[in-house]
């Protein structure tokens, strides 16, 4: 039989931790945010305006075509998107019930602010 554990028998592990050292910046190396800002019509005519990250899939895209067509998610994540009264939301939707997606030109986003 097995004798109970005291207290002296532990030992503390004193480790000196680096604050500025994130061992999961080294995880996820590939994935990057590359924003687009796109406004989707959807088959019962309401607009979406929002953000789209074309690398949401597994491989990543250069297009937001790329990420419609050949993108293996039934769904597009939009964020920071506006539908009616509702501002700042997160949506999902089915790509079965996009009519058609237009991207904003970066340019024209940054003149009109």
């Amino acid at each position: 039989m097995q004798e109970p554990v005291t207290g002296e028998d532990w030992k503390v592990n004193e480790t000196e931790y680096d604050d500025e050292f994130n061992e999961y910046d080294e995880f996820n190396t590939y994935v990057s945010k590359e924003n687009r800002t796109v406004v989707v019509k959807t088959i019962d005519g309401s607009l979406i305006r929002g953000n789209i990250n074309l690398n949401s899939e597994s491989l990543p895209m250069d297009r937001v075509s790329d990420l419609l067509i050949k993108g293996q998610n039934k769904f597009l994540i939009m964020y920071n998107a506006s539908l009616g009264d509702r501002k700042d939301a997160a949506i999902i939707i089915n790509k079965s019930q996009i009519v058609w997606v237009m991207e904003e030109d970066s340019a024209q986003g940054k003149s009109d602010r």
